[in-house]
């Protein structure tokens, strides 16, 4: 959202309207600008490196980077990318994230797990990130919502709240995959739908707290994070 690979991403999209292979030079030295601010972590996964800390997220972290990646080795190999692209896949699997939004939490992470060809409903990656969002679940008039950023507040929207988790959970689960616009089709849309009808198995209000120290009651929160 904020360094080079946003205009790495134009230049892909231009290169798919125009054939012209100068775009995808372009975008290969702008994806590589973004790679020289990212370094491994003690676990082997690659984040951008902010002086302070390290990001994986969607917006500003090497998840997003990892996202515009993947649409350039669809048309272009590149020994540099997709060795960067294997070790971001780590930055989108971790136990813990903050926050549970798109842009900058673990909606986001979700999102990129779901847009892997090899991932589908099945996959333990997809089931620990839809167990996990409950965590942040919390009652809402008839329903549940989650917090935006910093945790203050519930937000609904698409960057931050609710709106982006629901987002997450459909490219995740729906036939029909999803995704962000300016990102194009996932696989499932483009390929056809990738699952059979089979359900998820993601835990219900039973098993809430499986995970030490979280409990989430109320059956909403069963009956829409469990839904296809």
């Amino acid at each position: 959202m904020r360094g080079c690979s946003g205009p790495a991403l134009l230049f892909i999209r231009l290169f798919e309207r125009t054939g012209n292979t100068g775009y995808l030079d372009l975008a290969a030295e702008a994806l590589g600008a973004d790679l020289d601010r990212c370094v491994l972590n003690d676990r082997g996964a690659l984040q951008v490196d902010e002086g302070w800390r390290l990001m994986p997220y969607l917006d500003v972290g090497s998840v997003g980077i990892g996202y515009v990646i993947d649409d350039y080795l669809a048309h272009r190999d590149d020994d540099r990318l997709r060795s960067a692209a294997r070790a971001i896949a780590p930055a989108a699997c971790s136990t813990y994230y903050a926050q549970s939004g798109l842009f900058s939490g673990r909606a986001g992470m979700l999102l990129y797990v779901a847009h892997d060809p090899s991932a589908d409903a099945d996959d333990p990656r997809i089931a620990a990130h839809v167990r996990r969002l409950a965590w942040h679940a919390m009652s809402y008039r008839d329903g549940i919502a989650f917090p935006g950023d910093t945790l203050f507040r519930l937000s609904m929207d698409l960057a931050t709240g609710t709106a982006g988790v629901l987002l997450a959970l459909a490219a995740a689960l729906s036939p029909a995959g999803a995704s962000l616009p300016f990102l194009g089709p996932s696989h499932r849309q483009a390929d056809g739908p990738a699952r059979s009808g089979r359900h998820l198995e993601v835990p219900g209000r039973a098993a809430w707290g499986s995970d030490p120290g979280h409990s989430v009651p109320g059956p909403q929160r069963e009956s829409v994070l469990t839904r296809r």
